[in-house]
């Protein structure tokens, strides 16, 4: 942060920067207590390096975070990921977030435009579906990675029910949903896919969510994606919870179900929901 030792201690004592005192005394800090420092002391920001810089593609690549240059990172994070290069890619999610991007925004602006492209290179025949699978399964690893950093409030302002139909293989979107809703401060119950086995009656009686979001991408068979959906509006309906949905897969599903709220379109919108 181009700032002395003296400093550094100074706020540790005061307690302005936390830290993890050893049994010798030596003080260690972790991401999530610089990224805590960083968004009250937002002036700071532009002068912190946001991860260490060890070469000149570390310096360009600050600087475009920086910058919020979204069209480089995109590319710079595709590229990374189809590598399997999982640091490389860590290193801009990591920087937009201790950068003060909100989590909605990096979702949106970074996450889904590089999904999308993904998905449109391996559709062009630019790509292998090992490579597009090398892809996603990196980015799964930076959103995990991502959350050891990210502070969520102790206090739970609700509780919501995270899944996908159980022939849906995409839950990097309803995973991210998670995220955005666990930071405002919800209690998160995330199943991922739905099963023939899961009781999805009980989960309302025992855990009582008063809101459910759904992600459905890509769509198989239409019947029995929408028996399944129509059950949970059923169910959540019987339990006052609000239903919200998101996904191109809706398109196709009907969700004019009185339980349903409102369909989500981007990340923000779950943040506002």
């Amino acid at each position: 942060m181009n700032v002395n030792v003296s400093s550094v201690k100074r706020w540790t004592e005061d307690g302005t920067l936390e830290c993890v005192k050893t049994a010798g005394g030596h003080r260690k800090f972790t991401m999530q207590h610089l990224a805590n420092y960083l968004k009250t002391h937002e002036s700071k920001t532009k002068k912190a390096n946001l991860f260490p810089i060890e070469s000149d593609e570390d310096l360009e690549l600050s600087s475009n975070i920086l910058k919020g240059d979204f069209d480089f990172l995109i590319d710079y994070v595709t590229e990374q990921s189809r590598l399997c290069n999982r640091d490389r890619a860590q290193r801009v999610f990591n920087g937009l977030y201790m950068g003060q991007y909100p989590l909605h925004q990096i979702y949106d602006r970074l996450v889904t435009p590089v999904m999308h492209k993904n998905g449109d290179l391996w559709e062009q025949g630019e790509i292998s579906i090992t490579e597009g699978h090398f892809t996603s399964q990196t980015i799964r690893d930076c959103l995990i990675r991502l959350q050891g950093i990210i502070h969520t409030p102790s206090k739970k302002i609700g509780t919501a029910f995270c899944l996908i139909m159980s022939q849906e293989l995409h839950d990097v979107a309803i995973k991210m949903v998670d995220h955005v809703l666990e930071l405002k401060g919800y209690k998160i119950l995330f199943s991922g896919q739905m099963t023939p086995s899961m009781k999805i009656e009980k989960i309302f009686e025992i855990y009582q969510p008063d809101r459910v979001y759904i992600s459905i991408t890509i769509v198989t068979d239409v019947n029995l994606t929408q028996a399944e959906f129509d059950k949970i509006c059923y169910i959540a309906a019987a339990h006052n919870a609000r239903v919200f949905v998101g996904g191109r897969g809706f398109d196709v599903i009907d969700f004019s179900h009185p339980a349903v709220e409102k369909r989500l379109y981007t990340f923000e919108d779950v943040f506002l929901s």
